[in-house]
């Protein structure tokens, strides 16, 4: 080959190459390939967003590259928040505005060593998060869904949550007229509203449902949507607790479950300095009330959690006295009685909790969780319980409950006209099942002739014995109550009242004074009159549970004038009559005529299976279909 030729095929190589890099230059996409990746691996990398990580998601960083904004993002972005706020009020966009959310939410994190910085860039993207859900110059056409609503949702929440911390820390109050400072103008409030049973200013403290996390409950109730879930703290006495109803109300403190709603007008003022001021209301509401508002013609359901401020409350009450309620009765007589979750609400039906022996109401938590925890049951019931020292007898305790049930009925309904009230509903556990049993029966004098044949005027004891012997063994039913539950419910007793547990428990019990006066005059009155005394005086919560205790046998068969549910515990297998659920055996907790019997595997705490809960619920829902306790 001669040197010419060499020369032309070099000078042809060299134009290829060239012409190769400048199509490559010119192209932009010669790198471009694909390569296969696990889902989980892609779906990870579409869900990242601001608040699950320290980037902005695939949506915004797109938007910032369209318009070669992310240089500014790194370097000053401050300044490019300032500049898309302009931008939006200038052309408002959903593009911008969901920027605007998730770059705001990030600035707040990297912030977080400056708090009152920080809380500027939180408020600002709850504004923002708020704009791109309700603002109507951004609507899409009607019919149309919105993309990404319930991700802005959750911005706003968790903005305004933070918010809400830096609040509390630095004293901030949110009172009419104050104007809370954005990254780019402000919040005024022009007002406040509150849905809840007590003033704000009662309450003498707030927490956020999300600054806990839950345990010993299985499931958290939670619903999603818009705003702050809330714990607020009554100190008993702080609103006065002048009002007869406030008797049924807790004696330490009351903790209601609450949502924080900001709303905000979506256009706002601009001042003679040019700064955009937002107005807007603060709104509390409680979820046991309202579960949703009203914005631009636009029903929004209210973000709610009711059982972390339950937990709290269960955390931070005393300790539960279950023994001592048992041994020394006469201790807890002060805290004894019917108390209500929340303020009575005319035309929610009540439905009453009694626990059973050794117990307290806390027992009572993870069944009032879930019922809570329904919108459908929130909608249509309000949640008592009845606490009582269970070393006191039976039919005694029995005497205070129909005693404070007709109280309540004396405060919140006198004249007996709210349908809702004449619908109660009771469930029992154990021995608080023989308690409610005994407001739907009518005793006649069938126990009294357990225990003796003469007739019960020719007792020879002291009028206050007499009337109170009266009121223990003489009851008819409530005519208020329609339904009833009984949970593993000794109706014919329990063997462990025979053994060493009921002989240990009958030598350390003390009953009060007013009934060892009754049982000492009742047993020596009956001597006199020559009767073959069955019993030796009025018997203990322990004594009151045994098989021979005749009294216990004679209302196990007396009829129940409401219809009723029993619910019962088989340690060994679900659904199959017989066994035991550890303390009451099947023959005690079976009663013919029940309208249904559940059979759960579980031990005497039947109460807490997720399936006697279930039940319960099934219950209550067909229960609230009853108009004035008439059955259909």
């Amino acid at each position: 080959m001669n040197s010419i030729a060499a020369t032309q095929i070099r000078s042809r190589i060299l134009l290829l190459l060239s012409l190769a890099v400048l199509g490559l230059f010119l192209s932009g996409c010669a790198g471009t390939s694909v390569k296969p990746v696990p889902l989980s691996e892609r779906f990870k990398a579409l869900d990242r967003t601001a608040l699950n990580s320290d980037r902005p998601s695939e949506l915004t960083l797109a938007f910032m590259k369209q318009r070669d904004l992310a240089e500014q993002w790194d370097n000053d972005p401050e300044g490019l928040i300032s500049r898309l706020d302009a931008k939006y009020h200038a052309d408002p966009g959903l593009g911008t505005l969901f920027a605007l959310v998730e770059l705001s939410h990030l600035q707040a994190k990297r912030l977080k060593s400056q708090p009152d910085k920080a809380a500027t860039y939180d408020l600002s993207c709850a504004v923002y998060s708020y704009l791109f859900l309700f603002d109507p110059k951004v609507a899409p056409p009607k019919g149309t869904f919105r993309p990404n609503a319930r991700l802005a949702s959750e911005f706003h929440n968790r903005s305004l949550s933070r918010y809400l911390l830096y609040a509390r820390s630095a004293g901030v109050r949110f009172e009419p007229g104050r104007q809370l400072a954005m990254a780019a103008g402000s919040i005024e409030l022009k007002e406040r509203q509150s849905g809840l049973p007590f003033s704000p200013e009662e309450f003498s403290e707030f927490h956020l449902a999300f600054e806990y996390a839950v345990s010993g409950l299985d499931v958290t109730y939670s619903v999603p949507g818009m705003g702050a879930p809330l714990i607020l703290v009554r100190t008993s006495g702080k609103g006065g607790d002048a009002r007869p109803e406030d008797r049924f109300l807790s004696r330490v403190r009351q903790v209601l479950a609450a949502t924080l709603f900001l709303r905000i007008e979506t256009e706002p003022k601009v001042d003679a300095q040019g700064n955009r001021i937002y107005q807007s209301r603060l709104e509390l509401y409680d979820p046991m009330r309202v579960n949703s508002v009203q914005v631009g013609g636009v029903s929004v359901p209210l973000e709610t959690d009711t059982t972390t401020p339950l937990a709290w409350m269960a955390a931070t009450a005393p300790a539960p006295q279950g023994i001592k309620g048992l041994m020394d009765p006469d201790a807890l007589k002060a805290a004894q009685g019917l108390y209500m979750l929340q303020p009575y609400q005319k035309g929610k039906i009540p439905v009453v909790f009694v626990h059973g022996l050794i117990s307290s109401p806390m027992t009572w938590l993870p069944m009032i969780n879930g019922l809570m925890g329904d919108p459908a049951l929130r909608e249509r019931y309000q949640f008592w319980y009845f606490s009582y020292p269970t070393g006191n007898p039976v039919f005694y305790s029995a005497s205070l409950l129909r005693e404070s049930l007709e109280n309540a009925r004396k405060v919140f309904d006198p004249e007996g006209t709210d349908p809702a009230f004449n619908n109660m509903l009771i469930v029992g556990h154990s021995m608080g099942g023989l308690l409610a049993k005994a407001m739907v029966q009518d005793s006649g004098d069938h126990l009294w002739s357990a225990i003796s044949k003469a007739p019960f005027s020719d007792l020879t004891v002291p009028q206050d014995v007499h009337a109170l012997l009266e009121k223990i063994l003489f009851f008819k039913p409530l005519p208020f109550i329609t339904e009833a539950v009984f949970i593993a419910t000794p109706h014919r007793g329990s063997g462990m009242a025979l053994g060493n547990i009921g002989r240990i428990g009958r030598a350390l019990v003390t009953l009060p004074f007013t009934l060892a006066k009754a049982s000492s005059s009742l047993f020596v009155s009956l001597a006199t009159l020559g009767q073959n005394v069955p019993i030796k005086g009025l018997p203990t919560g322990i004594d009151g549970l045994s098989p021979k205790n005749p009294v216990l046998t004679v209302s196990a068969g007396l009829p129940v004038a409401v219809p009723f549910h029993s619910i019962i515990g088989n340690e060994s297998k679900a659904g199959v009559a017989g066994g035991s659920d550890g303390v009451v055996p099947y023959w005690s907790s079976h009663l013919d005529g029940a309208q249904t019997e559940l059979i759960v595997k579980s031990g005497h705490g039947a109460h807490e299976h997720p399936l006697a809960i279930r039940e319960v619920r099934r219950i209550m829902l067909e229960h609230a279909k009853r108009e004035n306790g008439d059955p259909k």
